[in-house]
């Protein structure tokens, strides 16, 4: 098993984001208190915990798509996430390659996270096209070519990925 621990941009971002998010929803329910216990409550006031419930909720759902490890087995690789995993058949790997964040920096969000608790989704740049990410950090990342789609991952030990993967993967 490889871990996916969180860079210092993704750990960044999560800190900053997460605690601006937070911050925002618990003001938007002390509001909402406040106005019920004043007795300038209007109905307006009624969308503040709904706001602080979207808010919440945007919270859990960037926790739960955060990639926690990535596994190689005889049978692909494994990518885990707090929400289940996605699996690679090691048939349908073309190859696997080290890749620098140059080549990816700028790419494009096209429906995904990015930077809380890492950064996961569709991207895409000019050089790889469309791609699916599953990185946490930003200076270990490699990239799984198949027949259909491009992955990016971000394993802790690169090197040793590269090594185990290419036992599997003829």
């Amino acid at each position: 098993m490889f871990k996916a621990s969180l860079g210092s941009t993704a750990k960044i971002i999560t800190a900053i984001v997460g605690g601006l998010l937070c911050f925002f929803g618990m003001l938007f329910i002390f509001s909402f208190v406040i106005s019920l216990l004043s007795g300038n409550f209007e109905k307006r006031d009624v969308m503040l915990p709904i706001l602080a419930l979207g808010i919440f909720g945007v919270i859990v759902y960037t926790f739960r798509n955060q990639t926690k490890n990535y596994k190689i087995t005889n049978e692909g690789i494994s990518i885990s996430q707090r929400k289940g995993s996605h699996f690679i058949k090691r048939e349908d790997v073309i190859e696997i390659k080290s890749i620098d964040y140059k080549s990816i920096k700028g790419s494009v969000r096209n429906f995904g996270i990015g930077g809380i608790f890492g950064f996961s989704g569709t991207f895409s740049n000019k050089e790889f096209g469309e791609m699916i990410w599953f990185v946490t950090r930003t200076d270990s990342l490699l990239m799984i070519n198949t027949d259909k789609q491009k992955i990016v991952i971000s394993p802790d030990d690169v090197e040793l990925f590269l090594t185990k993967s290419k036992e599997i993967i003829k």
